[in-house]
């Protein structure tokens, strides 16, 4: 049972590793398409070159860093860090935003620049992207005219709170109570392998020490992340 185990743990790191890639793949190319366009239209000029520069930098560098996490995902032997957590979200957001734009969503931050924690930040970055991804999922499938996604930070007396928000309506009823079960989708047909969610949801528990719930409001659905911070 304990080498089954073993299997399954390493077919979840190639699949998520497979699935944190595709978006970066994906802007990559949109960045590349981008820097075509400016320069048909001869106005690629210095600062939108080192522009777009970055951008490719920030998805290559995202890329490399899943590798390097993913490998070491089930070791114990990783350290903490102090780190900002609005610096942690807004890198995180970086990643996602060249999608977001194209796909005419608005992301707002409402984010408590004093928070700092001590945790494993490459970790938490990764679910923050797999939630932010399955929020601009969810608004693509919506009829919403005017797409947004929030993300806010609350300081509480011992913990923090990181709520992920959208306006696509929220999670059907049905399924809100199985989307952290492993390989559960509603994007079969769109190359959904179920991994993201579950996977967000054992790194925030196992790894961060939190919570990872979801919950549906008037609009949508809200993503919300527990942290200690004592």
């Amino acid at each position: 049972m304990i080498q089954q185990n073993r299997f399954a743990q390493m077919g979840e790191m190639i699949s998520m590793i497979a699935h944190q890639w595709r978006q970066p793949l994906n802007n990559l190319s949109l960045i590349f398409q981008t820097f075509i366009f400016k320069y048909q239209m001869q106005k690629l000029d210095d600062e939108t070159l080192k522009q777009l520069a970055q951008e490719s930098k920030n998805q290559i560098d995202f890329m490399s860093g899943t590798i390097d996490d993913f490998r070491d995902f089930f070791k114990p032997s990783r350290e903490k860090s102090e780190f900002l957590l609005d610096e942690v979200i807004k890198e995180s957001v970086d990643i996602i935003k060249p999608v977001l734009k194209k796909e005419g969503i608005s992301i707002i931050l409402s984010l408590d620049e004093k928070i700092r924690l001590f945790l494993y930040a490459s970790e938490l970055k990764q679910v923050l992207i797999n939630i932010l991804n399955n929020a601009k999922d969810a608004l693509n499938e919506s009829d919403k005219e005017e797409k947004q996604i929030k993300v806010s930070t609350i300081q509480e007396s011992d913990h923090v709170k990181i709520k992920i928000s959208d306006n696509a309506g929220g999670v059907p009823d049905e399924i809100i109570d199985r989307i952290f079960d492993p390989y559960f989708s509603t994007k079969t047909d769109k190359n959904g392998t179920g991994i993201g969610l579950y996977m967000s949801k054992k790194i925030v528990e196992e790894y961060l020490e939190g919570t990872l719930s979801v919950v549906n409001v008037v609009d949508g659905a809200i993503f919300m992340i527990i942290l200690k911070n004592e």
